[in-house]
């Protein structure tokens, strides 16, 4: 649940303040408010949200409404595109790296098609295999992840479609689509290669 929390007893501040709250939070009645600039965990029963004991005021704007809405718009579209080709898929991954947030990257070499990555992902490791498109739309990777927990050789693959200039994308086979690469052409990936020095430093510490 997204919320916004106004500051004082039936008085908004200039700015308000986001707050995701997760769904099982609402079963043990626990509501996130702010106060001045300090945030406290504020235990009540849901039907006294509202109340001057609270010291705050409670707004509901929007239950994961955006995000459900979006993602639906993204399946919708999705099943209307056309599979995405091998040439197109090469073009877009070819000595690029695709970021995973702030917990890992991909380098799609040209070079003997090598595909090297990194991840922090329940725990430090590190993948390197090669990567390929076998066609529909599909680009896979195979390699042999390295972690504290030893070594592991896994395939996996991403289906690739097209409506005009957005490409989505999702895991095979069943993962929910998603937007890729927007109208703007903006996207997880990067020119270059992020992954090779971080893998390294993995190297010598696992």
């Amino acid at each position: 649940m997204t919320m916004l929390v106004p500051v004082g007893p039936g008085r908004a501040p200039a700015k308000g303040i986001k707050v995701w709250l997760p769904p099982s939070w609402l079963g043990g009645g626990r509501i996130v408010c702010v106060v001045g600039r300090r945030s406290k965990i504020v235990k009540s029963a849901v039907r006294k949200f509202v109340g001057a004991a609270l010291a705050c005021c409670v707004f509901v704007v929007g239950l994961q409404g955006g995000a459900m809405a979006k993602a639906a718009n993204s399946i919708s579209e999705a099943a209307k595109a056309t599979a995405v080709s091998d040439e197109s898929l090469y073009q877009l991954y070819k000595n690029r790296s695709w970021r995973w947030g702030n917990h890992g990257a991909a380098y799609f070499a040209v070079q003997k098609r090598q595909f090297t990555a990194w991840s922090t992902e329940g725990g430090k490791s590190y993948g390197e295999g090669v990567w390929f498109m076998p066609g529909s739309g599909k680009l896979c990777f195979r390699a042999t992840w390295h972690g504290s927990w030893g070594a592991k050789t896994s395939l996996s693959c991403f289906e690739h479609r097209q409506a005009g200039k957005v490409i989505y994308q999702r895991k095979s086979p069943s993962g929910d689509w998603y937007e890729f690469k927007d109208r703007h052409g903006k996207s997880s990936l990067r020119n270059g290669d992020h992954a090779s020095k971080k893998v390294k430093r993995f190297k010598a510490k696992l």
